[in-house]
């Protein structure tokens, strides 16, 4: 049997002494797709067509390659002798084309043969998104391919089906008559299913009439399977090692990296890995969450499933990368990574860590091929509204283990699309879910569980013996005349005496105002309004000056962004009344080793007007601050040392009346990704990418500029260094500030705007600064850094 077919019809340009040829590149696709049907035949349920149908799309998935078209601009790139006077054309185009006439359209030759949409569309997008615009720009292309090239071709996907579908070979029986009718349309092909119907819309418009998530399902694997076989055979790389890791191997890494103070894992912890199913966990910070998620994960059945564990926030995520890189290190080939991290500033992240690590590593990565994925969790929530690689991260959360931290967390809108997802994964990928939380209230339980699939399938663990174990910190509140400034001896007699002190506020310009009426001091301000490379820095330094400077004062001014961000453990917190869950989020940065001989204080002071606009909920009011003030209040005066579990009593108290499953933006949260599948994707089709990010957080109202003091020193930077300098303000701030400072947008896209700037306080401007801006345009704000 011929082994060397069509040895002068190249695949890639690459590498240029010796260029991959088509059928090179397709012989490396089948070895992908055999490895990929070794580890998911016994699970996917799928029948012998299916694989036969999904080895045919690898087969043809380059038919069109063979057009001189796509060889010329091969030719070019490798700086040859042009042939032909030939346009572009997606070479997929052609592909799906031929499959399309021997398989699908009304007029086909061999009419036993089945249509399968779901091969044909997976064929005709596996390198674009799936529109209805689909290929507008190629139908009316010249193309050629010679008729012998392409008679070899059939002969070399006869050997090729032959080997791996013994029975089959009648496959490829009167293909040449859908060749021939479309060698004679050369200059006007129409994806039509007949004389009058577009396949398209055609087959998209029976999808969205007649239950389309069945369709959805075989063309998510369809698709998943070829563009995983063909992004390991164009980058020359086996499918991700699978990770098998057992309880012993966490308790050796903890062990290590908590030295001594580790005594094995505590009860909480011991249950979760023996516990099977989705489970809900409260845990306090600091209890070992974390830890636990990972002993129930290790529990699968097949080292394929993907451990998937998201966050609410990039630096968590960061964080939290590293602790599991460093948990589970290298594949055995002692170069790939088993853990992967993922949101939306994640690449410029690693290649921070990493200046070789590039584009197609996080093309991979962000679609969830890894063993372990650390991320943020829109990158779940974007599978449901059909953005990105959508097919892929679905089909690797088939069967996955997905750990959610911080459920808490989240607003209404964004808690209802994670229901909804939980809801869709479980039910047609059979995910399993460990959420957790330090602060979970009943209604909330009683929500998650009922998308879980009822009490029957879900575990209940709550960590007793730290929830009823004696409060690590003692509390005091204060009267609502007490301000912070009133406080300020206060503060400065603990900073002397080599305290360290979390001082949390509720508005960026309130941190920045404290920050500043505590010069001489050893401190330093945290808030959301710092560039991507200060921040990144400023963590740093607060890590540092935890672990290098022990014993001296040290005054850490924070916002929100503290309550899910940073892993510290400070001896006081004077705190701006917040909702109780807030407090508590910043209550557990202090005293987190639960060292009982320490002298620790959480101090309350009444909040000012302007957090309401922040906390209370403008649909339904609940008075939250009101109420956490009462009722912590009333509480300390009877017990100082609050528990654990007095804590969550109290969340209960404040939240009682909070009834979320008919909270209308929680509501809208729940039907956005049937409504977004639905109506406008046809269950299959790709939706508009841009607008990811308003899609999967509600009232997303920031914009990102760059300080204008960074204008002249980005002027020849890349769009990589330029986005370390971005920073994110405030919607309404920027549309009251873009027409009265000095703004300039770059060839890149980036917009510098004049607004005060330093490292020691990030944008700085106050709410009366703004309004003092002069409306006819002069710029009176002068910048700092």
């Amino acid at each position: 049997m011929k082994d060397n077919f069509l040895p002068h019809i190249l695949a890639k340009s690459k590498p240029e002494d010796n260029p991959e040829t088509l059928v090179q590149h397709t012989d490396k696709l089948i070895d992908a797709w055999s490895e990929l049907r070794k580890r998911y035949d016994s699970v996917l349920n799928k029948d012998e067509r299916f694989w036969f149908d999904s080895f045919i799309a690898i087969i043809f998935h380059d038919f069109g390659k063979l057009s001189q078209n796509f060889q010329e601009v091969l030719r070019k790139a490798l700086k040859r002798k042009a042939l032909y006077k030939l346009e572009p054309l997606r070479h997929e185009f052609l592909s799906g084309m031929l499959l399309a006439y021997h398989t699908v359209v009304e007029f086909r030759k061999c009419q036993d043969l089945q249509p399968n949409y779901s091969q044909l569309f997976a064929v005709l997008t596996h390198h674009k998104n799936f529109t209805t615009s689909l290929f507008d720009g190629d139908k009316f292309v010249k193309w050629t391919i010679h008729q012998a090239d392409f008679e070899e071709f059939i002969e070399y996907a006869k050997a090729r089906i032959t080997e791996h579908f013994t029975n089959q070979g009648v496959y490829l029986q009167d293909i040449s008559y859908a060749w021939r009718i479309l060698s004679e349309n050369q200059e006007n092909l129409e994806l039509q299913y007949s004389d009058k119907d577009d396949i398209v819309e055609e087959t998209t418009f029976g999808f969205k009439n007649s239950g389309g998530y069945e369709h959805r399902f075989d063309y998510i694997l369809h698709k998943s399977i070829l563009v995983a076989s063909d992004w390991s055979a164009s980058g020359h790389r086996n499918l991700e090692e699978p990770l098998s890791y057992t309880h012993q191997n966490i308790f050796d890494k903890v062990k290590t990296r908590v030295g001594e103070r580790f005594k094995g894992f505590r009860q909480f912890q011991n249950i979760s890995s023996q516990t099977k199913g989705n489970v809900l966990a409260i845990a306090p910070t600091g209890s070992g969450k974390t830890e636990a998620s990972l002993l129930w994960a290790a529990d699968r059945h097949h080292d394929f499933q993907r451990i998937v564990y998201l966050l609410p926030t990039r630096v968590t995520a960061n964080a939290l990368y590293k602790r599991m890189d460093n948990y589970f290190g290298k594949a055995s080939n002692g170069k790939d990574d088993y853990v992967a991290v993922v949101h939306s500033s994640a690449k410029l992240f690693r290649q921070e860590l990493d200046e070789k690590y590039d584009d197609f590593s996080y093309l991979r990565e962000s679609s969830f091929f890894k063993s372990v994925t650390v991320g943020t969790v829109d990158q779940m929530l974007t599978q449901g509204f059909n953005v990105g690689w959508w097919e892929l991260k679905t089909f690797h959360l088939f069967r996955a283990k997905v750990i959610i931290d911080e459920v808490h967390a989240y607003a209404p809108y964004t808690l209802g699309l994670i229901i909804s997802s939980i809801q869709y994964l479980r039910k047609n990928f059979q995910t399993e879910f460990y959420i957790m939380t330090a602060t979970m209230p009943s209604q909330l339980r009683d929500l998650l569980t009922e998308a879980l699939g009822g009490k029957e399938n879900v575990t209940l663990i709550p960590d007793n013996e730290l929830l009823n174990k004696k409060g690590r910190n003692e509390f005091r509140i204060l009267d609502k005349s007490v301000t912070i400034d009133t406080l300020k001896p206060e503060i400065e007699e603990r900073l002397k005496k080599g305290k360290k002190i979390l001082l949390v506020a509720n508005t960026v310009d309130e941190a920045i105002r404290l920050y500043d009426a505590y010069k001489g001091f050893d401190r330093l301000c945290y808030h959301s309004r710092y560039i991507v490379k200060h921040r990144t820095e400023k963590e740093r330094l607060i890590e540092q000056y935890e672990t290098d400077k022990e014993g001296e004062g040290f005054l850490l001014i924070a916002t929100q962004v503290v309550e899910v961000s940073l892993d510290i453990d400070y001896d006081y917190l004077y705190t701006e009344n917040a909702p109780i869950d807030a407090i508590i989020q910043r209550a557990g940065r202090i005293n987190r080793k639960r060292d009982e001989s320490k002298e620790t204080e959480i101090i309350v002071f009444w909040h000012r007007e302007v957090s309401e606009k922040i906390y209370e909920d403008a649909e339904i009011p609940l008075k939250v601050l009101e109420t956490t003030y009462n009722k912590l209040r009333e509480r300390v005066e009877q017990k100082k040392r609050l528990s654990e579990q007095d804590l969550i009593d109290l969340v209960e108290k404040v939240y009682c009346n909070w009834k979320i499953e008919t909270h209308p933006s929680y509501q809208k949260g729940l039907k956005k990704h049937e409504e977004i599948i639905k109506n406008f994707c046809a269950y299959v089709m790709d939706f508009d990418e841009d607008k990811e990010n308003v899609l999967t957080r509600e009232g997303l109202d920031t914009v990102t500029i760059i300080p204008w003091c960074f204008k002249d020193m980005l002027k020849d930077a890349n769009s990589k260094e330029k986005s370390k300098y971005e920073v994110s303000i405030q919607k309404k701030v920027y549309q009251i500030v873009r027409g009265k400072v000095k703004r300039f947008t770059d060839n890149d896209g980036f917009e510098y705007l004049n607004v005060p700037y330093s490292f020691k306080k990030g944008v700085s401007f106050s709410k009366k600064e703004i309004e003092a801006l002069n409306p006819k345009g002069e710029d009176k704000l002068a910048f700092c850094f």
